[in-house]
């Protein structure tokens, strides 16, 4: 994570790639982002996203019920994009310019979280801690990504890690919401192109 954190990413209308043209995130997402926002921000209240990117799931959170929007965002890059289109002057958002491992045990807790970072080197580790952030009844969710499965398939369980699984279940209630990729995904490392179905998941504190 500390090489990507110092790298110099390459910004385009549709996509953000690191230095050795891998796609950290693409404009194909944004449906996603969009079904993602609506299911953390279902109670409204205080919503926290780990990981700006292009911004889709953030803009969405504000055109949904929430009382307050907390951001962090670790890649200097991204939090300049930040910057320079305004986030930091919102009134409701708090934006948080460090890695989630450094105030994970300082912030409060959230009604809704949504996670999707790039590049982490212990992803598990945050599966360990989240539920340190979510209220009784709030909703957990993540990019969920058929790249970390060698033998994805299409069914009600659909690409959840085994190792995710069992570190949530002990804390969290949890359930999928398929929806249909509409647009055409062009070809990347971290998403089959002819994979046209997505499932979020939706993880209810316990």
């Amino acid at each position: 994570m500390s090489n990507y954190l110092t790298s110099k990413l390459i910004f385009s209308p549709d996509a953000i790639l690191d230095p050795g043209g891998y796609n950290v995130m693409m404009e194909w997402e944004k449906d996603i982002m969009g079904e993602a926002a609506s299911i953390i921000c279902q109670n409204g209240g205080n919503i926290l996203n780990i990981g700006f990117g292009m911004g889709f799931i953030d803009n969405y959170i504000q055109s949904n019920p929430h009382s307050t929007h907390w951001i962090i965002e670790s890649h200097p890059d991204i939090q300049n994009k930040m910057k320079l289109e305004g986030w930091l002057d919102k009134p409701n958002v708090k934006c948080i310019f460090k890695p989630w491992q450094e105030v994970i045990n300082i912030l409060p807790k959230f009604d809704g979280v949504y996670y999707d970072t790039w590049a982490e080197p212990q992803p598990l580790a945050f599966f360990k801690q989240v539920h340190k952030l979510v209220k009784s009844k709030g909703i957990f969710s993540f990019f969920n990504n058929p790249a970390l499965h060698n033998d994805y398939h299409v069914n009600e369980d659909c690409f959840i890690n085994p190792n995710e699984e069992a570190l949530l279940k002990s804390n969290f209630d949890i359930s999928f919401k398929s929806m249909k990729i509409t647009k055409d995904i062009p070809l990347n490392h971290y998403w089959p192109s002819d994979l046209k179905v997505y499932f979020t998941p939706i993880c209810i504190r316990q």
